[in-house]
């Protein structure tokens, strides 16, 4: 029991501190956009910090695991290196021990991660799309700032105003792209104004000295030029548009009924997330003990490069599934499958070589040199 806690100790230590700077380093490049709303004012701080935290939440499926087998790689790396699980082994305890402590380890951590994919990955999701939906409508051209181009989430609707006023609210040279349904408009102002009615809330754009350009699918053998001494746009309410279905805000229980391949390649990725966490921890035992006079970097870089060749490939495999490629059977499980050979092979492999070497020993009374 005091190795099993021993081993649990070396391993925990280093798994908050990854899975802390994994997530610094996730969020804060997966929020950049929306933070740079924030300093433009056009984002409430409320919204920005729910939107980071959402992002946190859904992030969680994907660096738990890697955290996990970083700090096992590690952790059981750094005691290769003293020599101290050489002296555990000498006192009779085997690396079938230490694979059972890490299983145990990946096997709670995959509980958790469940529940984050299962549970917890739709529920972001939904809020997510919310959130992204009140950042729309909070997009105010009263807002804006001068000479700076702002996109809208989808890159539907860009908005260029070259000259803001912010005492009088006069808008000069205002350039507005937008595209539905294939078709790009182009409006062109040289001056505008916004106007809010009080007793509705609406709000217009009132737009003078305008050209008005529509490019269709054809491009220059299909557009539309317009002049106009003014114009009037109605803007939407600033209520949030429902974001409607979307298959990453929907219910586990209700994707597992579903046969649309996109549907079930979410499906079958919210699954395999706890399933790799426990294949990625029994694949970190291996890679720690390989090459033990190695060095911990040259064990860290092969195991980055291991986890990226599985995370793309499953990344690939949804791919797949979602353009039906391949069908629901096999999925992306054949992903996991391979992995589960390549451990096998891997975990039989010093067996195979110990088989080998008995075969091959000398006879007695005779030594065998380490270039024979």
């Amino acid at each position: 029991m005091i190795i099993d806690g021993y081993i649990t100790r070396e391993v925990l230590k280093p798994l908050l501190t990854i899975s802390a700077v994994l997530i610094v380093i996730f969020v804060g490049y997966s929020s950049g956009r929306y933070l740079s709303y924030a300093v433009d004012g056009l984002l409430q701080i409320e919204t920005l910090a729910s939107f980071i935290f959402i992002k946190m939440v859904i992030a969680l499926e994907v660096l738990l695991p890697i955290a996990l087998y970083l700090s096992i790689v590690f952790g059981l790396g750094r005691l290769e290196s003293r020599s101290e699980i050489t002296a555990v082994r000498a006192c009779g305890i085997g690396n079938g021990r230490v694979m059972r402590v890490v299983l145990g380890i990946s096997l709670l951590l995959a509980l958790l991660v469940a529940c984050f994919s299962m549970l917890g990955r739709p529920l972001a999701y939904e809020k997510s799309y919310l959130i992204k939906a009140k950042a729309e409508a909070e997009l105010e051209l009263d807002k804006l700032k001068s000479s700076i181009f702002y996109d809208s989430e989808q890159r539907e609707r860009t908005i260029f105003v070259e000259n803001v006023d912010k005492q009088t609210g006069r808008l000069d040279r205002i350039f507005i792209r937008g595209e539905r349904r294939g078709i790009i408009h182009i409006i062109y102002a040289r001056s505008g104004e916004q106007q809010i009615n009080d007793a509705t809330g609406g709000r217009l754009l009132i737009l003078s000295d305008v050209h008005v350009y529509f490019l269709g699918r054809r491009g220059a053998n299909d557009k539309g030029v317009g002049r106009f001494k003014q114009m009037k746009l109605r803007l939407r309410n600033t209520e949030p548009i429902s974001p409607g279905y979307k298959r990453k805000a929907a219910p586990t229980a209700e994707l597992s009924r579903s046969d649309l391949p996109f549907d079930v390649a979410e499906f079958q990725w919210r699954l395999s997330m706890p399933v790799s966490t426990v294949l990625l921890g029994m694949l970190a035992v291996i890679l720690s003990r390989a090459a033990p006079r190695s060095s911990r970097y040259t064990k860290t870089i092969g195991a980055l490069l291991v986890y990226a060749v599985y995370y793309n490939l499953t990344a690939i495999a949804k791919t797949w599934v979602e353009t039906s490629v391949v069908g629901k059977y096999p999925g992306i499980w054949w992903v996991q499958l391979t992995f589960v050979l390549l451990i096998a092979a891997l975990l039989l492999f010093p067996r195979w070589v110990f088989r080998r070497a008995a075969h091959h020993q000398p006879p007695s009374g005779e030594t065998m040199l380490p270039g024979d």
